[in-house]
């Protein structure tokens, strides 16, 4: 380690610091005990990069599936963020929906509601009970953007928390319900470009 700190010296490389969580790596083990976390990655850079770059920001970014966190260099200061259009949208039926608990019982209970006594009242029906599982997801479900988000503060400060027992159930029990909300949104993005 102190060849490292060498050649960083040598080199007039400084420690750019961080916005986030100060530990990049975990090993994520079941046990507390067992569990270690460790700041190993770091952005650094001299001071002409400095100068040149003065409105940089370090971010210790989202770890998603791996053990580290990525460091996120932004040169400008400030990232732009795109959103889907969701006005003057037809609702379509989401295959994420499947994944959700109650979404059968609710599409059940739709097509049981709805009198189908001719052929060509089918469609009407299925007009129906598509609006109805809409409004479950919309009322019930909520946005799945804003669900990962939430998780993802949530999973955030779980980690920032003391190491323990409940501590590291916790944040397994996130990093499963994050883990099945991204499925859902890769889901969702997948229909979409079948359908564009």
């Amino acid at each position: 380690m102190d060849r490292f700190k060498s050649a960083l010296e040598e080199c007039e490389l400084d420690d750019l610091g961080f916005i986030g969580d100060a530990f990049t790596w975990r090993n994520h083990n079941h046990v507390a005990a067992d569990y270690v976390k460790e700041r190993l990655d770091r952005a650094v850079a001299t001071q002409a990069w400095r100068d040149r770059f003065t409105a940089y920001k370090v971010t210790n970014g989202d770890p998603h599936h791996s053990d580290h966190r990525p460091v996120i260099i932004d040169t400008a200061g400030a990232t732009a963020v795109w959103r889907e259009a969701t006005q003057n949208r037809m609702p379509r039926f989401e295959a994420r929906w499947l994944e959700e608990e109650g979404c059968k019982e609710i599409v059940k209970n739709a097509w049981e509601r709805e009198k189908i006594v001719e052929e060509q009242e089918v469609a009407g029906a299925a007009k129906g009970v598509l609006k109805e599982v809409f409004d479950w997801s919309k009322n019930v479900l909520g946005d799945l953007e804003k669900r990962i988000h939430r998780l993802k503060k949530e999973l955030e400060a779980e980690r920032r928390k003391s190491i323990g027992d409940e501590q590291v159930r916790r944040e397994h029990m996130l990093r499963f319900k994050l883990s099945r909300l991204e499925d859902q949104l890769e889901t969702y993005w997948k229909q979409r470009a079948h359908v564009n």
